[in-house]
């Protein structure tokens, strides 16, 4: 929250976080090969999930998706943008015949 938000105000959404799960596995290690994101982290020694944004109404938003098809999206300030973001993430894979 902004500093000069004054003491006693109500709260505003800023951040949404969902959970949820693609029809099927996703061959992370290949999509990170091959998928150029807007930015794209791939460590298996440090997380085993492929670390992704990507541009959803001129802004970046961050997903996680892991190799059993879950998926986790962050950075979402309205419904709305949360089912773009979703959305724009399944064009990608399946554009690139990973889901």
């Amino acid at each position: 929250m902004k500093k000069d938000v004054p003491f006693g105000t109500r709260p505003i959404i800023t951040n949404i976080v969902a959970t949820g799960r693609f029809p099927n596995d996703v061959d992370i290690v290949k999509a990170y090969g091959i998928i150029d994101f807007v930015h794209a982290e791939y460590n298996p020694e440090t997380y085993p999930a492929l670390l992704v944004k990507v541009m959803v109404n001129g802004e970046r938003k961050h997903v996680t998706i892991y190799k059993n098809g879950k998926y986790i999206i962050t950075g979402a300030k309205t419904e709305k943008e949360l089912n773009a973001v979703y959305d724009e993430v399944v064009r990608i894979l399946k554009e690139n015949k990973l889901l």
